[in-house]
């Protein structure tokens, strides 16, 4: 049996598996890109960048909102590049330790 043909074999269908995780990971990225402005533009949060922004109530905001609400404007505002950036990390080191896993040992 060829071990190289079918280390080959295995890595090109693993690569493919990764492929299909990228490209539904992508597919994400704009219905959860709207979700998050969604939230974020409301009048409770507020953030800067979205369509529902109010400048005059963003700049008139007391001490107790500003601790309150930016960091949440902040940490909702990097969600989407976690979450995509997890799963491609994620997807990269799963092939990666499947091809090690079943490639021929030199």
């Amino acid at each position: 049996m060829n071990k190289k043909a079918q280390g080959a074999t295995i890595g090109f269908a693993l690569l493919v598996v990764l492929f299909m995780i990228i490209l539904v990971a992508f597919a994400t990225i704009d219905p959860l890109k709207e979700a998050l402005d969604n939230n974020r533009g409301t009048s409770s949060l507020n953030c800067p960048g979205t369509p529902g922004f109010n400048s005059t109530n963003y700049t008139s905001q007391t001490a107790f909102e500003k601790q309150v609400r930016r960091p949440t404007c902040f940490a909702t505002g990097i969600y989407m590049f976690v979450f995509v950036g997890s799963i491609l990390l994620a997807g990269v080191s799963w092939v990666y330790r499947n091809f090690r896993r079943v490639s021929p040992k030199r």
